[in-house]
């Protein structure tokens, strides 16, 4: 007794027969190539010098064998050209696939998956368009956009089941799998960034700013979110104090912001005696600044008087005294 071996040669051939075949009604193609791989498996094993014909002409001799017509061309037209190369590459690549049995395995393997997989290209395409409108939030979305997630999964599983097929759906499915994979990485990266523009954003509104606030600290002092410029220090009296030195704690000069290319003043360093320049000292002395024709940051030839007086008097002549309690006299007891 003869025992046949379908090898993977086999059974690609066979796939690339019935996907030639794949304009017939499923029972016919079932009918013409019912027993194929082990008729296939007898013969070589009998002539093992046999080589495999062409699929498609295989296939095209089967029709015939059957009184069937020949495969009709398909329609004039970009999307029908496009539908049918689709068509004759996936069948290509199935062949391709099963003449290699470890890809092969691994491609059965993979199709085990495909659920899950239907899952995450339905939350990659909601991702995506939310956060076109700024409505990601790390790994989800906000609000309503939940639903749009559901109705992307609908339509993702529904798909993948083989239903809502229509001409042109399977290559489309392809090119959005593609895209999906493609952006799989760069979107869960993003997700995971704590610097996303919609945590900053988040942060920001919960603190009552309303600009969006970055973990990366901008230089200089700021101010519920908004970089101080200059300081203006008054006196137990109320009067303004000039060429105030201010530290921390820890004995660092409190310095704030330095201009640059978002702000109209750039301030002025002060000499110490140490012959060093210091940009603590406040009030601080300020330039305002402009862009001229040529596009150069310029100092502004033309300052706003009230503006400039307001910025070495600072916002305040007088600003009400202190009110210091006396101290109490300990009795000599």
């Amino acid at each position: 007794m003869t025992t046949s071996t379908v090898t993977p040669e086999i059974v690609a051939f066979a796939q690339g027969v019935r996907a030639a075949l794949a304009d017939l009604p499923a029972e016919e193609v079932d009918d013409l190539t019912e027993g194929l791989e082990a008729d296939l498996a007898e013969a070589y094993a009998e002539d093992l010098q046999r080589e495999l014909p062409d699929p498609a002409a295989y296939a095209t001799e089967l029709r015939a064998a059957a009184g069937l017509p020949v495969r009709t061309k398909p329609k004039s037209g970009v999307l029908s050209s496009l539908t049918q190369g689709w068509h004759d590459t996936r069948a290509d690549l199935k062949v391709a696939i099963r003449r290699n049995p470890a890809l092969a395995s691994v491609v059965d393997f993979l199709g085990e998956l495909r659920p899950a997989w239907w899952i995450v290209r339905a939350w990659l395409a909601a991702w995506l368009v939310a956060s076109f409108f700024g409505n990601e939030r790390g790994y989800g979305m906000a609000g309503t956009w939940w639903f749009v997630f559901v109705a992307f999964a609908v339509i993702s599983v529904q798909w993948g089941r083989g239903r809502w097929h229509g001409p042109a759906v399977p290559a489309l499915i392809a090119v959005g799998n593609v895209i999906a994979v493609v952006a799989f990485l760069p979107v869960m990266a993003a997700a995971d960034d704590p610097r996303s523009s919609a945590g900053d954003f988040d942060r920001g509104f919960a603190s009552g700013v309303d600009a969006t606030v970055s973990d990366t600290p901008a230089e200089g002092l700021s101010f519920n979110g908004h970089l101080v410029e200059n300081i203006y220090a008054y006196d137990a009296q109320g009067k303004p104090l000039k060429n105030v030195q201010l530290f921390d704690v820890n004995g660092k000069p409190l310095v704030t912001n330095r201009g640059g290319d978002a702000s109209p003043l750039t301030p002025s360093a002060a000499r110490l005696e140490t012959g060093s320049d210091a940009y603590n000292v406040y009030p601080l002395k300020v330039t305002e600044m402009m862009w001229d024709e040529n596009g150069n940051y310029v100092p502004d030839p033309s300052p706003d008087p009230r503006k400039t007086r307001a910025l070495e008097n600072g916002p305040f002549l007088k600003v009400p005294a202190v009110d210091v309690p006396k101290k109490v006299a300990k009795s000599n007891e």
